[in-house]
Order: C-alpha cells, then structure tokens, then sequence
C-alpha cells in the first residue's frame, strides 16, 4: 500500500522543471478492483518556458512516470 504524497513525489521527480501544475481530480473505490484498491486520476500540464513542448517529449514523460509508479507502488494504468 502506498503513502500519501508518493505518487505526487514520483510524478514530480519524473516531469521534473516541465510539470507546470498537477492536480488530484477523482479517487474511485469499488469492490470490481479489488480489495483495498482504488482508482486515483490527475490533471497534469506540462510546459516548457523556452520551447513548445512535442507529443513525442510529453509521451516519453508520461512513460517514465507510469513506468515508476507500476515499479515502485505496484500502479495499473487504467485503460
């Protein structure tokens, strides 16, 4: 089970200077998840002050972040 913040934590060490704001919109509980699982959805924006940002850059952002959060806690990206 992971610890409040650390989902922030990693969200914020991956985006590093891009991530601009990150906001916790929706946390889902039911019983088709699992046992002591839930569901938590944010609203991230990126930016970069000297550059517009690709969807190549943004993806690969986005990978590594999902990528830590499966390797760390044990995340599922919902499809």
């Amino acid at each position: 089970m992971w610890k409040p913040g650390q989902i922030e934590k990693i969200i914020t060490k991956k985006a590093k200077k891009l991530l601009e704001s990150m906001q916790l919109f929706d946390i889902y509980r039911n019983e088709k998840l699992g046992d002591n699982k839930k569901s938590v959805a944010y609203s991230l924006i990126f930016r970069d002050k000297n550059k517009t940002l690709s969807d190549e850059e943004i993806n690969h952002i986005m990978g590594s972040i999902v990528s830590e959060l499966e390797k760390t806690l044990g995340a599922e990206l919902r499809k």
